[in-house]
């Protein structure tokens, strides 16, 4: 089930900032934060939407900080909790940045197991089948959970196609008082991963906890079952939801000895629905690039500043080409139109313009659509950064 653009949730006004709820299938809602909490708890109007992730969004270079998009961002994972009833809900905030606010908070939204925009796959306790005699659905607007789980053999469960192969994280939200050290189990797609939950303190604090990276080999209907191997304390946890998040395909890339910084299909970050990396031989690319929304990014270190060529190695079916695609990099936009290469993987060099990033360190590249032509949009075999000697 893929979520579609929905109407923004109207909030009230808060008197810290701002909430910014998103019409693009994302599942997001922005909070911007113009005046910190002294207590740092930050409160939101409810019922809210039904939270299954939460981070703050600290930039790692200046003028980069976007939600939702490409851009350096450390997401600093935050716990949020209600009252017994959900008519209170706070996020826990870290101690103040000493950078400039607004600060940027990112919520991710699912109050139903959907596949967002981007290729996130959540998992919602609201339609998960319980198996089992005492875990069961509890449920308060903005607040739906799996609870009274007393029972290590009870097991909850959803069906689901997914659109895409490819790497994910495999994350579980959840709350817990007490009983660190319980042995959570999941399984899908004939895999099976264990993580040892912590508490969270209480039954109403929620966080996100990680609990594998994986690669799901084909886009075939599977079943996802969470359960419990080993139980310390009085309950499992009540579970929230589980997320399939798109991961990068390889190791991050780094600049060489003579300066080239040489990006590989097979280290980027698919953010997609469709497209994907495919690691066939005689392909190589990010290909089923058929939905203009979904984009690719690449990270990499930068041992070296100066001046680069930016430069895409692009292939397009016979009759495809036209489309319209950016490439974003250290703050500049660079656009170019597909050329039609007589085959999608018969790729060719495209040299774009010049970019200069003048700091060493972590810097990000993107390559997104703006406006498809045909069927297809393209396949990528590799984005390359060319140093300019001076």
């Amino acid at each position: 089930m893929l979520q579609q653009s929905a109407t923004a949730a109207e909030y009230p006004p808060v008197p810290w900032g701002k909430i910014h709820s998103t019409t693009n299938g994302t599942g997001l809602v922005t909070l911007e934060v113009q005046r910190w909490p002294e207590n740092g708890k930050l409160s939101l109007p409810t019922p809210f939407a039904h939270v299954t992730a939460a981070s703050y969004l600290k930039s790692s270079s200046p003028g980069v900080l976007r939600a939702g998009g490409a851009g350096l961002n450390t997401k600093v994972p935050l716990q949020w909790e209600f009252n017994a009833d959900a008519t209170a809900l706070t996020l826990e905030l870290p101690a103040k940045d000493s950078a400039s606010l607004p600060a940027i908070i990112e919520l991710e939204t699912a109050e139903r197991t959907a596949q967002f925009a981007g290729g996130r796959i959540t998992f919602s306790a609201l339609d998960a089948t319980v198996h089992g005699t005492r875990a069961k659905l509890e449920t308060h607007p903005g607040n739906h959970r799996i609870g009274f789980w007393t029972s290590a053999k009870d097991v909850a469960g959803w069906d689901f196609k997914p659109t895409r192969w490819g790497r994910y994280d495999l994350e579980v939200t959840f709350s817990a008082d007490g009983g660190a050290g319980t042995e959570l189990q999941l399984e899908l797609a004939g895999q099976t991963f264990r993580v040892a939950r912590p508490s969270t303190g209480s039954w109403y604090r929620y966080q996100t906890l990680k609990v594998a990276t994986f690669y799901l080999p084909k886009s075939e209907p599977f079943t996802l079952k969470a359960g419990c191997r080993e139980l310390k304390g009085v309950a499992v946890m009540n579970l929230k939801a589980v997320t399939l998040r798109p991961a990068p395909e390889g190791p991050r890339s780094a600049q060489d000895a003579a300066g080239l910084v040489t990006l590989p299909s097979s280290s980027g970050m698919t953010h997609s629905v469709m497209m994907r990396y495919e690691p066939a031989s005689n392909k190589n690319c990010m290909g089923y690039w058929v939905n203009p929304a979904d984009w690719a990014e690449w990270e990499f270190e930068l041992l070296k500043p100066g001046t680069f060529e930016v430069e895409v190695w692009q292939g397009c079916g016979k009759g495809q080409g036209g489309s319209d695609v950016a490439v974003q990099i250290g703050g500049r936009e660079f656009s170019f139109t597909v050329e039609d290469t007589g085959h999608f993987q018969n790729f060719i060099p495209r040299r774009l313009g010049r970019v200069t990033l003048d700091r060493a360190g972590l810097h990000s590249l993107a390559v997104k659509p703006q406006r498809k032509k045909a069927g297809a949009i393209m396949d990528i075999r590799q984005v390359r950064l060319l140093p300019i000697q001076p």
